[in-house]
């Protein structure tokens, strides 16, 4: 049986308060969520407890009564064609959540969430990281461009560098 974090428990009682403290329309639209949990990364170490945290979620997300989109160990296309599915669902003023557990990285003061698939970097080679991963805050951008009424991120991304090279 998984078990919720302290930290994802209070992520959640977060959530129920912004619920709550908001406005009564965001009750009366749907609830949407994408959660995804990455452990199998190809080339940067893998993670052990990601995608319990994500299923754990999804779970606790579906009895709060969110539609849940869910998806495991993806690559970058993987995870692109989710977050496109969950854009087909969002209708005006809906409440929109998005979970992520898995690698998360900073370039140049913009934080990136890592599909499963992102090639191994090396010094000077950040490009290579903007290139295969996701921008969070293009991700919100998308989701509330398509008229989310409320968009909460919960990020669960370790963020220790996961190109370091040992001895430097």
């Amino acid at each position: 049986m998984r078990r919720l974090t302290r930290g994802m428990r209070l992520a959640l009682a977060g959530l129920l308060l912004a619920l709550c403290a908001g406005p009564a329309p965001a009750w009366a639209e749907k609830r949407i969520a994408l959660v995804i949990g990455n452990n199998a990364y190809e080339n940067v170490p893998t993670l052990e407890k990601a995608v319990n945290d994500a299923e754990a979620m999804a779970k606790e997300l579906s009895a709060l009564g969110f539609e849940v989109v869910s998806a495991e160990n993806v690559g970058r296309r993987a995870m692109s064609r989710a977050l496109v599915e969950l854009e087909g669902k969002i209708a005006s003023g809906d409440t929109v959540l998005f979970y992520f557990a898995g690698h998360g990285f900073a370039v140049d003061g913009t934080n990136y969430l890592l599909p499963v698939d992102v090639p191994e970097a090396g010094p000077g080679e950040e490009g290579l990281v903007r290139d295969a991963s996701f921008s969070v805050s293009s991700l919100s951008d998308r989701l509330q461009e398509k008229g989310a009424g409320t968009t909460i991120l919960i990020l669960d991304a370790c963020r220790d560098n996961p190109f370091a090279v040992p001895g430097k």
